[in-house]
């Protein structure tokens, strides 16, 4: 059993096949294609002298999936998502050194000695050819969308138009909901493969029926209709009024942006709720430590490293009183747990491992950390 569910606990390698397609997915992310689009990942490069941290490819969603990690299947429909569990040192690793043994040196991309991060070998350089070779598509249902939708609609467009000319596909969305517009932009390799695409009226997606055009031309209807642009639809070096500016152009309230919840204040936790467990044996779950430590009393966070003989774990409130009645220990299954309270730095070295981890599911980027994703070596999980 897992110590998070759906996080596999003990992962050597990837088959052949997943590590061809996530090489291929990290030479799309640093691709001129996406980069001319990719806010996240020329930041990233810009921050880190052109390499981008193999802990920050690991929480893209696709990059999730395929490691066979819990990641956003699109489907889920409440507005308030469950946050995706951290992305294990381990797999991060396993994710690195995958990846080092795959580039040859031939590739367009090169790895850090210690697998740690990717690089270009030639700088990114913007361009702006891309919205000449782009055409727009509609026809697809308004918020119907799965995590392979744009790997199916580029190997659908790879096949029916010419093979292999894709160079990317963008959903449109929702600017407020980010939901699905129904419509995609698809940027070709050269404007002459794009041209040829945005004539075909034979084009089905999935049984619904494609209508291109192509962006510049779509653009300009919609300039000319006196339509908001967009940010993903607009012309390289062309200037843009701002969502408010055109509203009071037009005479129009502009909609409130969304407020962010604040985030709760951070709980103040107490160092004497926190128990060192020694003599494991026989590599238990987590679940099963919890259970063995809940004679205690409610147990919030165990931290536990696979095949360890010792962990931490943490209640709900100080525990001293209740260790004086297991000062024996607890069972766990055939083994016996020593009980004991810890000194301040460890109480202080564990709180910080926790605060990492859980920044790191909530996407923040903490500084000094060489990237969003990193968090301590040990595995924890949350009850």
């Amino acid at each position: 059993m897992s110590p998070v569910e759906g996080i596999p606990e003990v992962l050597s390698s990837f088959s052949d096949e997943i590590t061809q397609k996530v090489v291929s997915q990290v030479k799309h992310y640093l691709s001129d294609a996406n980069l001319n689009h990719d806010t996240y990942m020329r930041k990233t490069i810009e921050e880190n002298d052109g390499w981008v941290p193999v802990a920050a490819l690991a929480r893209f969603n696709r990059l999730r999936q395929l490691m066979e990690l819990p990641f956003d299947d699109k489907k889920q429909t409440s507005k308030k998502k469950q946050a995706l569990p951290p992305v294990p040192q381990h797999m991060v690793r396993l994710l690195g050194s995958s990846i080092k043994k795959a580039i040859g040196e031939d590739d367009e991309v090169e790895v850090k000695e210690d697998a740690s991060a990717i690089r270009r070998k030639v700088a990114y350089v913007p361009t702006e050819d891309w919205f000449e070779r782009t055409v727009h598509f509609k026809g697809l249902d308004y918020g119907v969308e799965w995590a392979d939708l744009i790997d199916d609609l580029t190997a659908y467009f790879n096949e029916a138009i010419e093979g292999d000319n894709v160079l990317l596909v963008r959903l449109r969305r929702n600017p407020r909901t980010k939901q699905f517009k129904g419509n995609v932009l698809v940027e070709f390799k050269t404007p002459e493969q794009a041209e040829s695409a945005s004539k075909r009226e034979d084009l089905e997606f999935k049984g619904k029926k494609l209508e291109p055009a192509m962006l510049p031309a779509y653009h300009d209807t919609k300039l000319a209709a006196d339509e908001f642009i967009q940010p993903e639809m607009r012309k390289p070096g062309a200037s843009y009024p701002t969502y408010e500016e055109w509203c009071v152009a037009h005479g129009r309230q502009p909609k409130p942006e969304k407020r962010k919840a604040e985030e709760p204040a951070e709980e103040p936790v107490n160092p004497k709720s926190l128990v060192r467990f020694t003599g494991v044996e026989g590599n238990p779950s987590i679940k099963e430590i919890k259970e063995a430590l809940g004679q205690l009393g409610k147990v919030r966070f165990v931290e536990y490293e696979s095949e360890a003989s010792e962990g931490i774990a943490r209640f709900d409130s100080a525990i001293a009183e209740e260790l004086e009645k297991h000062a024996e220990g607890v069972k766990l299954n055939e083994a016996t747990l020593q009980l004991a309270a810890v000194d301040e730095d460890t109480a202080n070295a564990f709180f910080e491992r926790a605060k990492a981890a859980a920044d790191n599911a909530r996407g923040k980027k903490r500084p000094g950390r060489g990237g969003r994703g990193r968090g301590g070596r040990n595995k924890r999980s949350r009850f």
